[in-house]
């Protein structure tokens, strides 16, 4: 009789890099959590309300 072809699925995404980029992000952070202390991401955390409150005041 015929042969049978095993299928084989490959998933192709076509912005590799953008996952790439998110899977490092994520690494970095969870690091950081276990390495930095809470003082810190305070400040982090400060500096991005300012960073976002800056930009939404120039969007009017």
């Amino acid at each position: 009789m015929g042969k049978c072809r095993k299928r084989i699925f490959k998933i192709k995404l076509k912005n590799d890099k953008i996952l790439g980029l998110i899977l490092v992000a994520i690494g970095i952070t969870i690091v950081a959590v276990m390495v930095l202390p809470y003082s810190v991401w305070i400040v982090f955390f400060g500096i991005a309300l300012i960073i976002a409150g800056y930009k939404l005041f120039l969007c009017r």
